[in-house]
């Protein structure tokens, strides 16, 4: 691991949130009211069913869903913004390369994710009286073994964004898309354990929601899913960028 370059990152992270602080506290309000809109627009009719289970399982999916769109979108972000700037060449002289510097920054990004994510639970919990036990210790281990794979899910994007540069609507897309994904159930294994990160949302929902035991088979699947998923990506980008130099398109937006 080189810790000069994540300790880097993670200072940039700060030095972002503090310089642009209106627009870091703008995305807590907005994240928290959309899932108060959500939370009592379906609360009445839970009720009505009896199962208030189910406004646990919307409050723990809707953690899961925000922090899987930020480990997706994190370098799909940055690659357009950085385009859009017009230094996207600069960082391809990284003497680490490219792709080392779009990983930290995405580990950089889901750590500081995870800590607006413990602010953003207690918020809603504490609005809504709808309160979990949350132990965040498995919480944030099993999300950050999950999130590799969606990671290599998001630097397949990024490499299309090198080609066509303008990718925003099909990251939309998918982003919408992940809803479907972290209420899938991947585990044991079946067909939706091959989707990624599926098992790692199924694995955080039976032993952080459910509180059943943590299975080292289990365990193994999310390992397993992030590894090959993460693979085909960097793979995938390089051939994306290969394409893109070969065009001459690195540098222009």
């Amino acid at each position: 691991m080189n810790t000069h370059l994540f300790v880097n990152e993670m200072r940039l992270q700060c030095y972002e949130m503090r310089q642009y602080w209106f627009e870091t506290l703008s995305g807590l309000i907005f994240i928290t009211g959309v899932f108060l809109g959500l939370f009592y627009g379906i609360k009445s009719f839970v009720l009505e069913q009896g199962d208030g289970q189910s406004l646990d399982g919307l409050l723990f999916g809707y953690l899961l869903w925000t922090f899987a769109a930020g480990a997706y979108g994190s370098i799909t972000k940055s690659v357009v913004e950085d385009t859009q700037k017009g230094y996207l060449e600069q960082l391809f002289l990284c003497p680490n390369g490219f792709i080392s510097l779009m990983l930290y920054r995405s580990l950089s990004d889901s750590i500081v994710g995870l800590v607006f994510l413990t602010v953003i639970a207690y918020v809603v919990m504490a609005i809504t009286g709808n309160w979990l036990t949350i132990n965040f210790g498995y919480f944030y281990g099993i999300l950050l073994l999950a999130a590799p794979s969606l990671v290599g899910f998001g630097l397949m994007i990024s490499g299309l964004a090198l080609l066509f540069k303008r990718v925003e609507t099909v990251g939309a897309m998918l982003t919408l898309a992940l809803m479907g994904l972290v209420a899938l159930d991947g585990l044991p294994l079946n067909a939706f354990t091959f989707l990624p990160f599926v098992s790692g949302a199924s694995l955080a929902r039976d032993v952080v929601l459910d509180q059943n035991a943590l299975r080292l088979d289990y365990v193994l699947i999310v390992i397993a899913n992030s590894l090959v998923y993460l693979t085909g990506g960097i793979y995938m980008f390089k051939a994306f960028e290969k394409q893109a130099k070969k065009r001459n398109l690195i540098g222009q937006y």
